[in-house]
């Protein structure tokens, strides 16, 4: 291939994303078909046989253990009655005492075996010989045959602490309707001891319950199990016919006499586990052919390259059809953000779906509202500031005319000798000069507190003895920077509105101090007077508005000089600072105003 065709597939590819998904999901489905079937006949046929051995050891194991809770359960039971004081006192009562000694042994069938046959069906029956003659017995699921007896003869007992467990096929009991049986049972017999008295027990236990435990281990459609003992017996298999018959020589020879392992038999291609019951000699044995669990393999590797291939076309034209839905509409995202890069925020398109990306183009939509919500509360929030600027500052009369006003009341008063008219009259336009200049809205802190200075002198003038006022002023505050006319509003509203008695002059004090709020300085210029502070429904008010304004500055607008338009003003100028604004409140005699902004010089 040449280099030029190289180069047109891969920019072929590389231009739309639709192309590259379809490319990328075929390439992925095929390369998972290929490594997956390469991998399932090498690795599985492999290891297919270690498979089945240890599954089946499993099984083995499994079955092992709830035979020997089977066997286990059986013995710790038979023990427990024949060394229980109740057999004791049987052993006690003499030949004479024949009908006591079977009140006694009905007390021990109804204590000791009755609840456990409840539990344990599988006991046929119990039996007790004394040496004196006394012999009982009691069975659970048969009937006795006519002129049953034990002889304890049968027995090959090494000590009274021990006792045999024996696999037999007896033909001691009948059914309800009295025919004869011949059925496998496990007799356990056990010689008892009391001072001089002896005797002995006998216990058989049906095999069924081994058999169902060898039935209930899963092998596959033609696996089997049985359990055989030391002596080469099968104890329980699925066939009853070869119950208690011996293993064939070949199976005897396999097996040994090892506690666990395994043999392939080739002839048959059957595997042979075998595993020993602790504290017995039982054997489990369990047969798997090999040809079941191949065919198996198989079977499964036809199928899993049948549905890879069939995925592979299917995911191809599934790719196709997903990759056009939401590639064509992430097309349509990209051509509203190259309008926004223009400038465009009111190109939208609609992007239709509930998946990812139809909530993408949402959230783009909303940041577009966003967007341009923003730019209007900016346009907005500058000619508001603006107008809260002018109407705190502007005058409706011409400030030259002002000027020339006041210069010639200044000259009368020096030419008639009155001192005061002629200090107002400065006061007056040094105050003028100061609100009239409109090259900035931020000026020095000094500057704001001389303005201020101004108009309490002014005030003093005025009221005489009836005004009184102080100004404190840390130094390290003089250089900060303030909005200009944000002090002398609030006093002048105090001079106006507080009330006091006829024989109290008005007192306002402006304290102005440096504080620290977590790592930020701020500046707290602190207005309170000793009138009767605001009234109730007032103060509330002005509260409420306060904090609206907190949380929507933009929507409030007030056309005239007052606390709200300074807080408004505040807010503003420091919409980064939460902290920046007004606090109004009363104290216990008089209302008190504070300012608070960042330290800024």
């Amino acid at each position: 291939m040449r280099v030029v065709d190289k180069v047109y597939i891969v920019n072929w590819f590389g231009k739309k994303m639709k192309r590259k998904l379809i490319a990328v999901i075929s390439l992925l489905i095929l390369f998972v078909v290929s490594s997956t079937g390469y991998l399932f006949y090498q690795q599985t046929t492999r290891k297919v046989q270690n498979d089945v051995i240890r599954l089946s050891d499993h099984i083995l194991k499994q079955a092992n253990l709830n035979l020997e809770r089977y066997l286990s359960g059986y013995s710790e039971w038979f023990l427990l009655i024949s060394s229980s004081p109740a057999a004791e006192q049987w052993l006690k009562m003499g030949a004479d005492r024949r009908l006591d000694a079977y009140y006694r042994f009905q007390d021990m069938i109804d204590i000791y075996v009755k609840p456990y046959m409840f539990q344990y069906p599988d006991v046929i029956s119990i039996s007790l010989v004394h040496d004196n003659g006394n012999a009982f017995h009691f069975a659970n699921k048969y009937g006795f045959r006519l002129n049953h007896s034990f002889d304890p003869a049968e027995m090959d007992l090494q000590a009274y602490q021990s006792f045999v467990k024996k696999l037999r096929l007896s033909s001691e009991y009948v059914t309800v309707s009295g025919e004869s049986l011949e059925i496998p049972v496990l007799t356990l017999y056990k010689a008892i001891r009391s001072g001089k008295h002896n005797g002995y027990m006998k216990i058989d236990i049906d095999l069924q319950h081994a058999l169902d435990i060898v039935n209930e281990m899963g092998l596959g459609e033609e696996g089997y199990g049985f359990i055989s003992n030391e002596a080469g017996q099968i104890v329980a298999h699925h066939d009853p016919d070869l119950v208690l018959k011996p293993l064939s020589e070949d199976m005897q020879h396999r097996i040994g006499r090892q506690t666990q392992g395994y043999s392939i038999k080739e002839e048959t291609e059957e595997i042979i586990l075998y595993r020993s019951i602790p504290s017995s000699d039982w054997v489990t044995v369990v047969v798997l052919p090999y040809r079941e669990f191949v065919s198996i393999i198989s079977y499964i590797g036809r199928t899993t390259v049948i549905i890879a291939l069939a995925g592979l076309a299917a995911a191809v034209l599934i790719a196709a059809g997903i990759s056009a839905s939401f590639t064509g509409r992430i097309e349509k995202l990209r051509k509203m953000m190259r309008n926004t890069r223009n400038g465009k925020l009111d190109s939208y398109t609609v992007i239709n779906g509930n998946d990812e990306v139809a909530e993408l183009g949402k959230s783009y939509k909303s940041m577009l509202d966003d967007l341009n919500d923003t730019v209007d509360e900016l346009a907005n929030s500058k000619i508001k500031q603006e107008k809260a600027v002018m109407s705190a500052l502007q005058s409706q009369i011409d400030s030259h005319f002002m000027y020339n006003t006041l210069e010639s009341i200044n000259s009368l008063a020096h030419m008639s000798g009155n001192a005061e008219i002629e200090k107002i009259t400065i006061l007056l336009s040094r105050m003028l000069r100061y609100t009239s200049q409109y090259n900035g809205i931020v000026v020095m802190l000094r500057d704001e507190m001389a303005h201020l200075n101004n108009f309490m002198d002014i005030m003093k003038i005025r009221l005489g003895n009836d005004f009184e006022y102080e100004i404190d002023i840390e130094e390290q505050t003089e250089e900060a920077e303030c909005l200009k006319a944000i002090v002398q509003p609030i006093v002048e509203n105090s001079v106006k509105h507080g009330k006091v008695p006829l024989d109290e002059p008005l007192r306002i004090e402006v304290a102005v101090r440096k504080l620290k709020q977590g790592s930020a300085d701020y500046i707290e210029i602190r207005i309170s007077d000793n009138g009767s502070g605001f009234e109730a429904g007032k103060l509330d008010w002005i509260n409420k508005q306060i904090q609206q304004m907190n949380v929507f500055p933009l929507q409030y607008a007030h056309p005239n000089v007052g606390l709200l338009n300074i807080h408004f003003r505040l807010k503003m100028y420091y919409q980064e600072d939460e902290l920046a604004g007004m606090k109004v409140y009363n104290r216990h005699n008089g209302a008190v105003v504070e300012i608070r902004f960042p330290l800024r010089r």
